[in-house]
């Protein structure tokens, strides 16, 4: 067996806007994580392509993806970012690989608002197309397209939330007979120290390092990545979301 694939790896299965690199800079606390958010070779460079070509994930990781992750020294590797589960992670078992992923939850409704203001609609904006999934791509939650052409922009943002849980469990099932393991994490409880060390105790990551443990009290002080300077100006009906999010979550089958 490979060193590569002797070694424990760490994915995410999240929808973005969510707190991944947050959850990069928790993980690299520990003394024996190699943690990145978002490094080259970066799964967003062939998305569409995959989407499109399912196959050519597994030409990815073979070409660009696991000769770095070759050249990684610490045990443990910890890659975040939501483009992972977007067709990456069911051809690892062919590899010969069993990461364990971390399903990392925000509010849907949270990480919504933020796609719209920041106007990655899926499938109508140029950042929606080119990083996230909507109902008219290979999905897990489907939707009657004529139905989801006359939603509005926020529905299909709260959408996409929701086909991310749903590719959680999608990716559990498929995954979890050739020993992935999944686990369900939420920003919120990774905010505070004593969150940060009941992670590393419930995913086994071993000690802080020490440049760790002088971090750690000073992060749970640091902004979440915001993205304040990029966002639009109009706001959102807020009398509205129930009802919107309420449609959305009816018309979409499992």
């Amino acid at each position: 067996m490979s060193p590569a694939a002797r070694r424990r790896y760490l994915f995410t299965v999240t929808t973005g806007r969510s707190g991944t690199e947050w959850l990069a800079r928790v993980l690299a606390l520990f003394a024996d994580v190699d943690a990145e958010h978002e490094p080259k070779p970066r799964f967003s460079s062939c998305f569409r392509a995959v989407v499109a070509a399912p196959a050519i994930a597994r030409e990815f990781w073979e070409r660009e993806k696991l000769p770095r992750l070759a050249r990684v020294k610490k045990p443990v590797y910890a890659e975040t970012s939501h483009l992972f589960c977007k067709g990456f992670a069911e051809c690892l078992p062919e590899l010969g690989l069993a990461p364990d992923l971390l399903h990392l939850r925000r509010d849907p409704r949270a990480v919504a608002r933020s796609l719209w203001s920041l106007e990655s609609i899926p499938g109508r904006s140029l950042r929606g197309v080119r990083y996230y999934l909507s109902p008219w791509d290979p999905n897990h939650l489907p939707v009657d397209r004529a139905r989801a052409e006359r939603w509005n922009d926020y529905q299909l943002c709260y959408w996409y939330c929701l086909e991310i849980d749903a590719r959680a469990r999608h990716l559990e099932r498929v995954l979890a007979p050739h020993g992935t393991r999944v686990f369900r994490v939420e920003l919120a409880e990774l905010q505070t120290p004593q969150g940060i060390a009941a992670l590393g105790e419930r995913l086994a990551l071993g000690p802080l390092s020490t440049l760790g443990k002088l971090r750690l009290a000073t992060l749970a002080a640091r902004p979440v990545n915001e993205k304040r300077h990029q966002k639009r100006d109009e706001t959102l009906p807020e009398g509205e979301l129930d009802a919107w999010e309420a449609e959305v979550r009816d018309h979409s089958r499992t």
